[in-house]
């Protein structure tokens, strides 16, 4: 009989051993998919903002243009787009030169109608998904994420923008800010 209860006694301890090592080896790499999943779940928060879209997209054929809602009194500062994916810097422009890119209608790669942008022409593929940003002031500005096949599906008609909360127009826009008192502007 002791010979059993020492083999019992072992092969519960070895059966231990095992569980533990597999719980340790479970966690080793259930903790990076864990951590992975809550980062996208961050991202997409965060790339996805509660309020509504206060910029707008819409593409005729090869001209891409932007209008960000904003307050008569503030002005157009800095465009910038990137490639969502890669992050990478798309194009950059600052100082609108028209009074029509100032007030927030931005044609996209229109040189002329900036004090600087770079690059002056525009890619010959842009990314599947932009992310653009605009800025008003130091710290003032708006942005959001275009799927440009998705503009492109919608069509908005003249003077309308494709938005993540559907085509709204220029003045539509603008209307969701409260310019008047204390509300919210870019």
């Amino acid at each position: 009989m002791p010979g059993t209860t020492t083999n019992g006694v072992a092969e519960r301890r070895r059966g231990g051993k095992v569980l533990v090592i597999g719980l340790i080896a479970l966690a080793i790499f259930a903790a990076p998919i864990a951590l992975a999943f809550l980062w996208i779940k961050f991202l997409t928060v965060m790339s996805h903002p509660v309020g509504p879209g206060l910029l707008g997209l819409r593409i005729d054929g090869d001209t891409l243009t932007v209008k960000t809602a904003q307050c008569p009194s503030d002005r157009v500062r800095l465009v910038e787009l990137h490639d969502w994916e890669t992050e990478k810097l798309v194009w950059r422009a600052h100082d609108p030169l028209t009074e029509e890119g100032r007030s927030g209608v931005l044609r996209l790669w229109a040189a002329e109608e900036y004090r600087t942008s770079r690059p002056a022409t525009r890619p010959t593929e842009l990314p599947k998904q932009l992310d653009v940003s605009v800025g008003h002031g130091s710290e003032d500005g708006v942005g959001g994420v275009f799927d440009l096949a998705e503009v492109r599906a919608a069509a908005p008609p003249a003077g309308s923008y494709w938005t993540p909360e559907g085509i709204r127009t220029g003045r539509e826009l603008d209307e969701l800010l409260d310019c008047n008192g204390g509300g919210t502007t870019p």
